[in-house]
């Protein structure tokens, strides 16, 4: 668990409540982020059982301790270079609406908080990325490192519906 700041003001304190612990990780050589909220946990790479006729960003299926999990390829699935194509990547395993649905990533980078609202639609940062704004919430910084909100609702909705 991160600490957070103490702070001596009602609105300090109003402040801190309001902060959101984001999970960053790298897919497609771009760092991104999801709230940590809609994260069940990371596991290391696995083979996979492929889905024949899914979707290129499919990676397939795993056996999560009898639970099938369908896995999908971060990077591909926003138009950029194949995470699960990395050896040692990780699986981020995500709640989806009463799902388990699994997000092949480079790697996971740490935990951070961020108060949403300081979350951008940072045009240059976006048009250099060219994924599609509905899956994403914003732009962010950290310790001056910048990064992509992403809605893992979104991402996930086309293909499991």
């Amino acid at each position: 668990m991160l600490p957070t700041q103490s702070h001596d003001t009602a609105e300090g304190a109003a402040h801190t409540a309001a902060l959101e612990r984001v999970v960053l990780f790298v897919a497609g050589g771009h760092r991104f982020g999801v709230g940590i909220e809609r994260i069940r946990e990371v596991i290391p790479a696995r083979e996979y059982t492929p889905l024949p006729g899914s979707a290129e960003h499919v990676c397939g299926l795993i056996n999560l301790r009898g639970r099938i999990v369908t896995v999908i390829d971060l990077g591909a699935r926003l138009r950029l270079p194949p995470s699960s194509a990395v050896p040692d990547h990780s699986i981020v395993i995500v709640e989806h609406h009463d799902r388990v649905v699994g997000m092949a990533v480079e790697e996971v980078a740490r935990i951070v908080e961020v108060d949403p609202e300081t979350l951008t639609s940072s045009a240059e940062v976006l048009r250099s990325l060219r994924i599609d704004r509905a899956y994403l919430r914003g732009v962010g910084e950290v310790d001056d490192e910048i990064f992509v909100a992403v809605d893992p609702g979104e991402i996930f909705s086309s293909i499991l519906t």
